[in-house]
């Protein structure tokens, strides 16, 4: 299933679907194929003249996220950059905590950085830097001819962030920055949030949401689900035998 939401103002919840189509897409930093992110929820933020292109999906154990800067002409490998943060349970606190997460792509690399809240240091925002969670994936890349938008060379991240390190959850808060290197601007979700610098993520209270409009976030692990049908299977067999033996 794919949801469109689009608007001018970004002051509206992103919104998520279950894709069961995510194993096809390619991860190398871009649109591959014409189709290969078509079946996610499909968000157009317009901001200060710009439009960012936004497609969000989770399956199974992992939230799968495009940021498509469809209107940036200059590539400036190396310093073009896009993050996107989740607040797990969506606190909107003041300071950032050990349940908030950043994650970095920057134009041309295909190794980004994960970051989590809790430090003291008040400059980075009260984020600092940790290990890669397993299954995680941030690169970017030149999108050009197979690209939906515009065949024009622009930059384009692609994301696959683990369930497991933001807790299961069908709404948590939501940021996006898109830094443009060539007019050093920040763009972002919500768009009256001011970034300072590269370094700077605003506080968890000014970010928006993005939620799951039909509760099929959180998923149940495979795991988790096998558990669920056999306890369910046990219960219902021992209904059935006392009925069967009164008979």
């Amino acid at each position: 299933m794919s949801i469109e939401n689009s608007f001018a103002e970004s002051n509206q919840p992103i919104l998520i679907t279950q894709s069961i189509d995510m194993d096809r897409i390619i991860f190398d930093g871009k649109w591959t194929f014409i189709t290969e992110w078509k079946p996610t929820s499909l968000t157009k933020i317009s901001l200060d003249h710009k439009q960012i292109i936004l497609r969000t999906a989770h399956f199974e154990n992992f939230i799968y996220v495009l940021v498509d800067s469809i209107d940036d002409y200059t590539l400036d490998k190396g310093i073009d950059k896009a993050t996107i943060c989740f607040d797990g349970n969506n606190e909107k606190n003041n300071i950032a905590d050990n349940n908030d997460f950043c994650f970095s792509s920057t134009l041309g690399n295909s190794n980004g950085i994960s970051f989590q809240g809790g430090s003291v240091n008040a400059l980075t925002g009260h984020f600092q830097k940790i290990s890669n969670p397993d299954g995680f994936i941030a690169i970017s890349d030149v999108s050009d001819e197979n690209d939906r938008y515009t065949k024009i060379p622009h930059p384009s991240y692609e994301f696959k962030i683990p369930l497991d390190l933001l807790g299961r959850s069908d709404n948590y808060g939501f940021y996006l920055s898109v830094y443009d290197g060539s007019s050093n601007t920040f763009y972002s979700f919500p768009e009256e949030i001011t970034r300072e610098n590269l370094f700077k993520i605003p506080p968890p209270s000014q970010w928006g949401d993005i939620l799951s409009p039909d509760k099929s976030l959180p998923e149940l692990s495979l795991p988790i689900l096998i558990f669920t049908v056999m306890f369910i299977s046990v219960i219902i067999i021992q209904i059935k035998i006392p009925l069967f033996n009164f008979r």
